[in-house]
C-alpha cells in the first residue's frame, strides 16, 4: 500500500470562530513552549497536543506537520521584525542618516536575538528545513523592499535598481549574519558585526544622491 505522507506546510483551516482561534492560540503557544525547552528538533506533534491540551486530532486539524507549526510561528517573528524595521526609518533624511539607522537597527535586531532564544531557534529552523527555506527567502526580499521603500527617494532614479539589489542581497546577508553572531564569542561577533556595518555603510553612501529640485 503506497503512504502519501503529508508535505504542505499550510495552515489546513482558518479558524474563524472564538473557540478555534482560542485552541490555535494554545497549540501555537505550546510549540513555542517546546521549541524554547527542546529546540525545534524536538517538536513533536503529539507532545504539542498534549501540552496544549488538546486532542492530537485537533493538532492535525490545522497544522499538516510540524512544518506548519513553524512556518506559522516563524511568519508571525518575521512581520514583528519587518514592522519593526519599518519604523526604524522613518523620516530618514540622507544617505548617510540611512547608514547610521542600519548600524543601530542591526544592533538592536542582534540583542533581540540575544535576548530572545526561542525566537531565534524559530528563525534558524527555517534554514535546517526544505520546505520552509522559501518562506526566509521570501522574507528577505519583503524586508528588502520595506528598505529600498525608505531609501529611493533618496537615491538618483538611474539607481534605482542597483539599490534594489543591494537591499534585498543586505536584508539576506543581515539575517544569517546576525543569526550567527549570537553563537559567537564577543569578540569575533563584533569583529564580524563591525566589518559587515562598515562594508554596508560604505555601499549605501555609495550611491548618487538625489539631486534637488
Amino acid at each position: 500500500m503506497l503512504i502519501v505522507m503529508e508535505t504542505s506546510i499550510k495552515i489546513r483551516k482558518t479558524p474563524v470562530q472564538a473557540r478555534s482561534k482560542a485552541r490555535v492560540e494554545q497549540i501555537l503557544k505550546a510549540a513555542e513552549e517546546m521549541i524554547s525547552d527542546h529546540g525545534s528538533d524536538g517538536l513533536k506533534m503529539s507532545a504539542v497536543a498534549k501540552r496544549a491540551d488538546v486532542p492530537i486530532g485537533t493538532v492535525y486539524q490545522f497544522f499538516p506537520n510540524k512544518s506548519a507549526l513553524i512556518q506559522t510561528l516563524a511568519t508571525s517573528v518575521m512581520s514583528d521584525i519587518r514592522d519593526s524595521i519599518d519604523a526604524d526609518f522613518i523620516g530618514v533624511s540622507s544617505l548617510a542618516d540611512a547608514a547610521d539607522r542600519i548600524e543601530i537597527s542591526l544592533r538592536a535586531y542582534q540583542q533581540f536575538l540575544k535576548s530572545n532564544p526561542t525566537v531565534r531557534d524559530i528563525l534558524c529552523s527555517t534554514q535546517g528545513d526544505k520546505k520552509l527555506q522559501q518562506l526566509d527567502l521570501d522574507d528577505s526580499r519583503k524586508n528588502g523592499e520595506t528598505l529600498l521603500r525608505h531609501l529611493k527617494p533618496l537615491v538618483d532614479d538611474s539607481q534605482h535598481d542597483q539599490l534594489a539589489t543591494m537591499c534585498f542581497m543586505n536584508t539576506h546577508l543581515t539575517g544569517a549574519l546576525v543569526r550567527m553572531t549570537v553563537e559567537l564569542d564577543d569578540d569575533e561577533a563584533e569583529s564580524l558585526m563591525n566589518m559587515f556595518i562598515t562594508n554596508l555603510r560604505t555601499d549605501i553612501t555609495n550611491f548618487t544622491g538625489r539631486a534637488e529640485p
